[in-house]
């Protein structure tokens, strides 16, 4: 098993919002899809200890991923009063919301898309979103 770096993990999450933000107007709920997508790249990466969480951003569920370093968040990005906010911070600090709810790593490339389906409209964009994903993200 293996840990991130501060860069890594900055990496992977430029990364994954380049994907996310392609995909507007729907990158405003992209944050499931991305985080879910990259939590299971990074799983079978060997990266350890990582979760999906989700709490409230005000607008509705917001979802990052939290390692036992790092808060990813992705898609931090679409709330514009948090622009001047890293992508990445460590775990130990205050994050951006708070965590409500853990979420299970999706243990295989079927239930990731199963997982991030519902930010899609149908099954292709799905399918196009997580292939994107996994060709962008470099583990």
């Amino acid at each position: 098993m293996r840990s991130l770096s501060l860069q890594e993990a900055t990496r992977l999450a430029e990364q994954t919002a380049a994907v996310a933000e392609g995909h507007i107007p729907y990158g405003s709920g992209l944050g499931a899809p991305a985080s879910f997508t990259l939590a299971w790249l990074m799983a079978g990466a060997g990266v350890e200890d990582i979760r999906v969480a989700s709490g409230s951003s005000g607008m509705g569920d917001h979802f990052w991923i939290e390692t036992a370093q790092w808060r990813i968040d992705p898609t931090l990005r679409q709330f514009p009063h948090l622009n001047h906010r890293p992508l990445v911070e460590p775990v130990t600090g205050p994050g951006n919301f708070d965590a409500v709810k853990y979420h299970s790593v999706p243990a295989s490339r079927e239930e990731a898309v199963r997982e991030v389906s519902y930010g899609f409209r149908n099954a292709a964009e799905t399918e196009a979103f997580v292939s994107e994903m996994t060709a962008a993200v470099d583990l």
